[in-house]
């Protein structure tokens, strides 16, 4: 209903939004709010389900209302349907008139006997008569009202959700007391019965609130009595669990307890083995060496079958090369075609501009010289496609070569020489099988002994083999006489071995052999094609290093285990604090000053050791100790000694696992950063410790170990290969490129500097933390371990050399202005490729005093190319430790190739600037010092460029480019432009 229009009796009302609706009892008009609003109360809404909250005044006259506030609740038992407080007005009101009539007449008929009972006692004017008649027509319709409210309350239990049973029985008592005074009792005796109907409902609704808090007291403690029952049976399950465990341990150290005595009678039983098989002669060999000969000649078999297989490999290289012969040969037929058509094409259309030019005056019809202009464009396409086809075809020819000459590098570079001796080698327990059975006869190997020398000879060649070898060359001189001299003064039996030559003669030759390899590469090579005085001063050092020449005894070691407790004699801290009383809390790298070889693996393998720690040392080791060195120090450290007393035996399980742990966490780390300098001879008893030792007790560490062993050895062989996630710039291909007559003049500047890059890139890259904390690279002893540092110091100074050559060796000055200005450009895409180290190289160049001179030359370069050659200069100034450039490198993100030269003199000065020991002990600070800086490199080479690799160009760049001694490019120099 509108709010405007007069209310009547019985109308209902709106009382407020989501509150509900009454029924209007009164006759007085609302006032101008109750219009606006519906009814207004001065009081808040009660929360309560269907109760009566007081008596409301309007204009000074009493008007009883109840209400609610909740959802689908009863507002009054005389209206046909419940009222949800949420609902709109309208929607209640269609609910209201779509009810049933014969509901609707005994609502209505209720409601306006209990109106005209209030206007009776309000209004003097009405009648007793019509007093009697409401009563009689109340009695009728109270009768039939119960019956419908019945029905309707069966309807409503769906809706009434929050209401509970007991609640929905007091609100029926409650109305029908309501009713009950509104038919028999006076309006003030109605009120008084309102108010105290209220009292008890607000009493109810207290007792309710309070009922609901204790219950959410009481699932609060139950939750709690839930959650500490839990935590309960978990500390249950782990104490089962931890004994489960004891037991377990307990199990194991018996076990290991069976294995050392089974280990213990195995020994002895291969000793005394051994003492048989030595007792035996030649004549008298027992049933078990006879199976050890037996499996010899099935080795022996597969041996041959690796020599077929070898056979067929080197028959597929056969055909893999005629294919080749006969692909270059297809290409170079198609290629000639081609040119024949070019040539044709190009007489055609030089006999076509010849026809233009004579008769050009006498045509006049335009349609036959537009045909001939048709005709000369068509040809030149046909021209352009032609061109185009044939560089097409050369490029796929030759990245068909590069990749077929790839396989055949690759198939060339397989080694089948000696192959026999090399899987001896590299299965030393088949040869020594193999000695066992025919001791001195049919193998033994010097090459064992021999090989890189890399341990002192007398531990490998005993008393016992030099004798043999001198008494089999008296028999083969047959000089038995001596022979039997000897073995009656030594004591020693000859074992008599049937060879065609004296094997200590054999021996003799091999090494004066490669003592000849030393005297060619001592003396000076005057071949044009030979290697360069500097690669031979690089090969020689290697190649002494590699025989063992250069090696000191290594001192008496200590066992780790045998090692005192920290005290000043053996570790020393920063501030010369007490090594007792140290704080563990503290980072272990930044407060350890000096420690012996034993203190700092113990450290190294301690179960507080940070990460930093760890990489300092696996990146400094070399300059204190070799691999070897650390491989049998880890060794020590892993076997854990078991303690003198039976107290705390789990304490020291314990701490015999924790140690074993961190010695394989950092066997991981030394393999990953380290692997660079691990040789053969030191992987192999690497592996060998790992199967013995490491996992028989820790499967899964020990085969994590060799699974990743093997993932390096895949990593190296295919770490020449590069994929690109990013697509590269395309090449700027010189027009000759295919030519016999090309040159690094032909290239364009900016695929100079992308070529160049890529090279000086790979050799950066190459660069070992070992070559660098050693200073290898300044050492005369140590040269040969720091090739990848001096072949990027001598690429460095003869590209700078190039560059002064290539200037002064111009003769026109207009020509050598250009190629001033070239190198210039290429220092510019240099700087924008963050390539540092090649455009020191070309500052060096044009800093040179034969090309600074020329005075004519720069006055014809633009200005704004020459420069180019401050700002190089602005960049990488020495002033104050290259302060601009080093600001300049922390700002460039990867990749780039930072000015080695930094580098190398930073580690200098920390060398020359502390002493590598203190009193006996390993300075420490100092390795943290060459830490900081290596990592640094490490950094930079992790990202490498995205560039086509262009083999032409490459492989000019990688010989040694053109260049003159400085000597020489003077007098040049003075030559282009003389003195005044």
């Amino acid at each position: 209903m509108s709010q405007k229009s007069k209310l009547k009796i019985g109308d209902r009302v709106k009382v407020q939004e989501n509150v509900g609706f009454i029924k209007y009892i009164g006759k007085t008009k609302l006032s101008e709010k109750a219009k606006m609003y519906g009814i207004e109360f001065e009081k808040e809404v009660g929360e309560n389900d269907g109760s009566i909250d007081s008596t409301r005044y309007f204009e000074g006259k009493s008007k009883s209302c109840v209400f609610v506030k909740r959802k689908k609740v009863k507002l009054l038992p005389n209206l046909d349907t419940p009222i949800s407080a949420s609902s709109g007005s309208e929607t209640n009101e269609k609910q209201s008139s779509s009810s049933s009539s014969t509901q609707e007449s005994p609502d209505t008929n209720n409601e306006s006997g209990n109106e005209s009972t209030q206007n009776g006692s309000e209004d003097e004017t009405i009648s007793n008569e019509t007093k009697k008649k409401n009563k009689k027509k109340n009695k009728k319709d109270k009768d039939k009202g119960k019956e419908k409210e019945k029905e309707k309350e069966k309807d409503k239990e769906d809706e009434d959700e929050e209401g509970n049973k007991d609640e929905e029985d007091q609100e029926m008592k409650l109305l029908k007391q309501i009713e009950e005074l509104l038919i028999d009792k006076d309006e003030s005796v109605i009120l008084e019965e309102l108010e105290r109907l209220n009292r008890e409902i607000d009493l109810l609704a207290v007792e309710r609130s309070s009922s609901m808090n204790k219950i959410t007291l009481f699932e609060k403690s139950i939750e709690d009595y839930s959650s500490i029952k839990i935590k309960e049976n978990e500390e249950e399950q782990q104490n089962q669990e931890i004994e489960k465990l004891e037991k377990e341990i307990e199990m194991v150290l018996s076990s290991i307890h069976q294995k050392n005595q089974e280990e213990i009678e195995n020994q002895k039983k291969i000793s005394q083995l051994k003492v048989d098989i030595e007792n035996l002669g030649n004549n008298e060999l027992s049933d078990k060496v006879e199976q050890k000969k037996e499996q010899v000649i099935k080795l022996t078999r597969e041996f041959e079958e690796l020599k077929e297989q070898n056979q067929k490999t080197e028959e597929e290289t056969t055909t893999i090369r005629t294919k080749i012969e006969s692909t270059r040969n297809s290409h170079q037929n198609e290629i000639d075609d081609y040119k024949k058509k070019i040539d044709l094409m190009d007489d055609e259309i030089l006999k076509d501009e010849e026809r233009k030019k004579n008769f050009g005056q006498d045509i006049i019809n335009k349609k036959s010289t537009k045909d001939l202009e048709l005709k000369i464009e068509q040809l030149e396409r046909n021209l352009k496609i032609t061109k185009k086809r044939i560089f097409d075809l050369e490029l796929g020819k030759n990245e068909h070569l590069i990749r077929m000459e790839s396989v055949l590098e690759y198939r060339d570079n397989i080694n089948r020489s000696n192959w026999r001796h090399r899987v001896m080698k590299k299965n030393p327990e088949i040869m020594d099988l193999r000695e066992r059975i025919n001791p001195l006869s049919r193998a033994i190997s010097f090459a064992k002994y021999y090989s890189g020398a890399k341990v002192q000879v007398n531990e490998l060649l005993t008393k016992k083999i030099i004798n043999q070898l001198i008494m089999q060359h008296f028999e083969f001189e047959r000089k038995q006489s001596i022979r039997e001299k000897i073995e009656e003064v030594l004591s020693i039996p000859y074992h008599d071995v049937q060879l065609r030559d004296s094997r200590l003669r054999t021996l003799l030759r091999i090494s004066l052999r490669e003592i000849e390899n030393l005297w060619d590469l001592l003396m000076t090579d005057t071949s044009r094609f030979g290697p360069t005085k500097e690669d031979r001063k690089i090969l020689l050092e290697s190649k002494i290093d590699e025989l063992g020449l250069d090696m000191v005894a290594d001192e008496k070691d200590v066992n780790i285990w045998d090692e005192p407790e920290d005290n000043l004699k053996n570790v020393i801290y920063d501030n010369d604090v007490d090594p007792k009383k140290i704080d563990k809390s503290a980072r272990l790298l930044d407060i350890l000053h000096c420690a012996n070889v034993n203190k700092l693996v113990e450290k190294l393998t301690n179960d507080q050791t940070e990460v930093r720690f760890r990489d300092a040392f696996i990146m400094t080791y070399q300059s204190f100790m070799k691999p070897e060195q650390l491989l049998n120090k880890l060794k020590q450290r892993y076997n854990v000694p078991p303690k003198k007393t039976n107290e705390n035996k789990r304490e020291w399980i314990k701490e015999r696992n924790t140690i074993q742990v961190r010695v394989v966490s950092v066997l991981k780390s030394w393999i990953k950063s380290g692997w660079a300098d691990i040789d053969e001879k030191l992987l192999y008893k690497l592996v060998d410790f790992i199967k013995t030792t490491i996992l028989p007790e820790k499967k899964m560490a020990g085969s994590g170990l060799i699974k990743l062993i093997n993932d390096m050895k895949a990593s190296k062989e295919t770490s020449g290969f590069l994929t690109l996630t990013e697509q590269p710039p395309e090449v700027i291909v010189p027009k000759n490129l295919f030519r016999t007559d090309f040159t690094l003049l032909d290239v364009d500047e900016e695929e100079f500097a992308r070529q160049f890059t890529l090279m000086v890139s790979e050799l950066f890259r190459k660069i070992k933390p070992s070559e660098l904390v050693t200073e290898a690279w300044q050492k005369k002893g140590l040269r040969a371990k720091a090739t990848n540092v001096l072949t990027l110091i001598n690429k460095f100074n003869e590209f700078s050399k190039h560059i002064a050559t290539v200037i002064v060796q111009t003769e026109n000055v207009k020509k050598r202005a250009k190629m001033y200005a070239r190198f210039l450009k290429i220092g510019k895409s240099f700087l924008e490729m963050n390539n540092y180290d090649s455009l020191m190289s070309t500052i060096a160049g044009y800093t040179n005093s034969a090309v600074k001179r020329l005075k004519l030359t720069i006055a014809e370069v633009p200005k704004a190319t020459a420069k180019l050659l401050l700002e190089y200069k602005s960049i990488l100034k020495h002033d104050q430790g290259y302060k601009e450039y080093r600001f300049r490198l922390d700002k460039t993100e990867p990749p780039l190739v930072p000015y080695l030269g930094v580098f190398l003199t930073d580690i200098t000065f920390i060398s020359s600037g502390s002493p590598s020991t203190i009193d006996g002990l390993i300075n420490f600070s100092k390795r943290k010092l060459l830490y900081n800086v290596v990592n640094k490199i490490q950094e930079y080479q992790r990202v490498p460029y995205k560039f086509h690799y262009v083999h032409q160009i490459q492989v000019l760049l990688r010989k040694e480019l053109p260049g003159k001694g400085d000597k020489e490019l003077y007098r040049e120099s003075l030559k282009r432009e003389p003195r005044k």
